[in-house]
């Protein structure tokens, strides 16, 4: 396992409210990938996910990849800055595909410290939903432990 430099690899703490959201917005973009944000905050023994914020997928391709709007990021990051939650990672789904990372989500690494969750969905909604951290390296993906309250 190669940590990110300065983040220490806790469980992620996934209420239902955020959950919700992205069971809602993976289902309705279906078959296209679906992407998002995660607020929330770090804590010595996990990491607590507080909103998850829909983006649109601006992806050449959101059949087969994912691209967060950049203006949703930085607006996110900048509330950051008046004490609002932190943005923590994203989120992405899979149609018809497993809730593990890809050759192409590992190929799109560019940031070690942000948590990547993937949500496996169907026509018949979300399936599955799984937690992971890049590696410093950015040669691939730790499983995370996933807590959903």
């Amino acid at each position: 396992m190669i940590a990110p430099p300065g983040i220490v690899l806790t469980g992620i703490v996934l209420p239902g409210a955020p959950r919700a959201a992205i069971a809602a917005h993976v289902a309705a973009d279906y078959p296209h990938e679906a992407c998002g944000l995660l607020l929330g905050r770090r804590h010595s023994e996990h990491t607590l996910i507080s909103q998850a914020v829909a983006s649109p997928n601006l992806a050449d391709d959101p059949g087969h990849r994912f691209e967060i709007d950049p203006g949703l990021r930085l607006r996110l990051q900048k509330a950051a800055r008046d004490g609002q939650d932190e943005v923590l990672g994203h989120y992405h789904s899979h149609p018809d595909g497993p809730a593990r990372p890809s050759a192409t989500d590992r190929a799109g690494i560019y940031e070690v410290d942000l948590v990547w969750l993937i949500a496996a969905v169907t026509q018949a909604g979300l399936q599955d939903i799984a937690a992971f951290m890049p590696w410093a390296d950015c040669g691939g993906f730790d499983d995370i432990e996933l807590n959903e309250t």
